[in-house]
């Protein structure tokens, strides 16, 4: 009987272990803390504006190559924190490389 209790208990421990490793720690809400705010940082905008000015230009010099760094630098103000800027970028970006594809047999 004591090998059983002793097996019980060892089981029981084992779960409680997990049940702590699994269940959530209690101040789990600081990451809500930290993105309250626009977090943009000054090399977002930086980026954000470089991939404005590339998905612009890609409209009249090379659409395929600057629309593709546009959308590179898109993306990284996008991680940077310049959200809106990035995503104006990307979007242009696109749209100038879809109407290089459509346009180019005519060209």
């Amino acid at each position: 009987m004591d090998k059983e209790k002793y097996e019980q208990d060892i089981h029981s421990k084992d779960d409680v272990e997990t049940a702590a490793e699994i269940s959530p720690a209690e101040n789990s809400y600081q990451r809500s803390a930290k993105t309250e705010g626009d977090q943009t940082t000054g090399s977002g905008k930086m980026f954000g504006y470089i991939a404005l000015i590339l998905s612009i230009a890609s409209f009249f010099i090379a659409p395929i190559l600057v629309g593709a760094a546009g959308i590179v630098f898109g993306v990284l103000a996008k991680r940077k924190g310049a959200n809106a800027l990035g995503n104006i970028a990307l979007i242009v970006s696109i749209i100038a490389i879809v109407l290089s594809l459509f346009t180019a047999p005519y060209v």
